[in-house]
């Protein structure tokens, strides 16, 4: 397909459409869009399949697609059940949740996704198994996972840019001698 055939369309023009197919039964598939779900789903790389979310009692870690209160659209993971039966998502790669979504907010449950053309269970697995406990890491402790986060990014750092990290290290060091 090339650029001239594209279509691009909005999500908030998009979901009554996908909305109406789930509720008739169907199941959609989107591509996803945005970083909020990485490692475990890739900007414009990986597709989702979506079905009514009616019947399907959510648990902690099942991936939901949900309208905000400002109408935007979001497809993140269930972080906490409420005691007053709301309910708590965060994208993977996230730290501030959504919270107090009801169960009119969701709009879709998200059984699985496709990569390179494979199937990947976002209902089973060790990759679910490992989000989950990382959710819970970043959600229980979140200035010891952003120090983790930020530490990763220095080192990767050092390993993919030495030369940066040279000039950046000279230029501290010629700051300090003029101090």
């Amino acid at each position: 397909m090339t650029e001239k055939e594209t279509l691009s369309v909005s999500m908030r023009d998009l979901m009554p459409v996908v909305i109406e197919q789930l509720e008739n039964g169907q199941i959609v598939s989107l591509k996803i869009k945005g970083v909020s779900m990485q490692p475990y789903l890739m900007d414009e790389k990986d597709s989702i399949f979506m079905v009514s979310p009616q019947g399907h009692t959510p648990k902690l870690g099942d991936l939901f697609m949900f309208r905000r209160k400002d109408g935007s659209y979001a497809m993140h993971r269930l972080s906490r059940k409420n005691n007053d039966g709301t309910y708590d998502f965060v994208g993977d790669n996230q730290f501030v949740p959504d919270c107090g979504l009801t169960n009119q907010q969701l709009v879709a449950y998200v059984p699985n996704a496709i990569r390179n053309g494979k199937k990947i269970s976002c209902e089973k697995g060790f990759l679910r198994f490992y989000m989950i406990q990382r959710m819970l890491f970043r959600r229980d402790h979140p200035k010891a996972a952003q120090r983790i986060i930020r530490i990763k990014h220095y080192i990767s750092a050092f390993i993919h840019q030495p030369t940066k990290i040279i000039e950046w290290l000279k230029k501290m060091f010629r700051r300090e001698e003029h101090e």
